[in-house]
C-alpha cells in the first residue's frame, strides 16, 4: 500500500509528472490498485505559513498554502488502508486526459502586472550506467551516458492563476490569491529566468475593483468576489465539510481551517 503525495512544485523542480504518465509522454500510466496519488494545488515544497514570506532571494512571496491539514487526514487514511478497514479516498492529481496536465509552454496563467512566468523548468534524462545496473546494481559507466530527456509536465489552471486539478484545500477553493508551486530566482542574486528551487509563490488578488483598475490586475477583487467576511467564511467552511465528507481532510480540523482563513481575511482587508 502507497501513497504518493506531492506538491505542485515537484511538476516543476522535481520531474513529478513521471509519477503518473508513459515513458514517452503521450498518455496517463495506470496506476496500480495498491497506490494512491495526491497532489496538492496550489502548494510549494514545504507546507506554506502566513503571512507569506517576502523577498529572500525570490521575485515573489512564498507561497502560504498551509497543507498540512490534508496530510493529517492521509496520514490516518493510509493507516485504516494498510489495517484493512477502510479503502482511502481516489487519487487526486492532474491527468492528460482531463486535460489538466500540460506542456509549460501552454499553461494559461493570468497577464499579472509585474509578474514573470517560468520559461524554463527541471527535466528527467535517460541515462546508462552500464549492462549491469538494473539486474545487479553494479555501476560500470560513470558518469553515465546521457540520453534522450522524458517528456515534462505541469499543472493547467484557471483564468485566477490557481491549479484545478488535485487535492484543493478551502483556500484554493475560496481564494484570496493565486498560490504558484513555482517562483523564481530575484535579480540580485542571479539567473532571473530561473526557478527557486524549493520556493512557490503567493500573488494576493486586488482588495477592490478599484484596485484591480488602476494596476490593471485582470483579476476579480476580494471585495467582488466575496462582499464581505462572512460571506467568504461560509464558502471556506463549505469547501471544508465537503472535503471532510470525501475524506482529504478531517471533519475536527474544519474550525482549525476557518479560523486560519479568517486571520488571512483580516490580513489582507486591513492591510493598507
Amino acid at each position: 500500500k502507497i501513497f504518493y503525495t506531492t506538491s505542485s512544485y515537484e511538476y516543476y523542480g522535481r520531474s513529478a509528472s513521471l509519477i503518473h504518465t508513459t515513458p514517452d509522454g503521450e498518455a496517463d500510466a495506470p496506476i496500480h490498485d495498491g497506490t494512491r496519488i495526491y497532489m496538492f494545488a496550489g502548494s510549494q515544497h514545504g507546507a506554506g505559513r502566513f503571512p507569506p514570506p517576502s523577498g529572500r532571494g525570490t521575485q515573489n512571496s512564498a507561497n502560504a498554502n498551509d497543507y498540512r491539514w490534508g496530510l493529517r487526514a492521509l496520514l490516518l487514511a493510509l493507516n485504516d488502508w494498510v489495517a484493512g478497514k477502510a479503502e482511502p479516498p481516489p487519487s487526486q492529481y492532474p491527468r492528460m486526459s482531463d486535460h489538466q496536465l500540460v506542456p509549460l509552454a501552454e499553461v494559461r496563467f493570468p497577464k499579472i502586472p509585474s509578474v514573470e512566468i517560468p520559461k524554463r523548468m527541471h527535466h528527467g534524462y535517460r541515462v546508462d550506467y552500464g549492462p549491469d545496473f538494473l539486474s545487479k546494481g553494479i555501476v560500470t559507466i560513470e558518469p553515465p551516458k546521457v540520453g534522450k530527456e522524458f517528456r515534462m509536465f505541469v499543472p493547467q489552471v484557471n483564468s485566477d492563476g490557481n491549479e484545478t486539478s488535485g487535492i484543493q484545500l478551502p483556500v484554493i477553493q475560496a481564494p484570496l490569491a493565486s498560490y504558484m508551486g513555482w517562483n523564481l530566482r530575484a535579480p540580485e542574486i542571479g539567473a532571473p529566468k530561473e526557478l527557486y528551487s524549493m520556493r512557490g509563490s503567493y500573488i494576493a488578488f486586488p482588495k477592490t475593483a478599484a484596485d484591480s483598475k488602476k494596476t490593471g490586475d485582470p483579476r476579480a477583487s476580494i471585495k467582488e468576489r466575496y462582499g464581505n467576511r462572512k460571506t467568504y467564511l461560509k464558502k471556506i467552511n463549505e469547501a471544508s465539510r465537503k472535503l471532510a465528507r470525501e475524506g482529504y481532510i478531517l471533519s475536527h480540523d474544519i474550525p482549525g481551517i476557518t479560523q486560519q482563513a479568517a486571520k488571512q481575511w483580516d490580513y489582507h482587508m486591513k492591510k493598507n
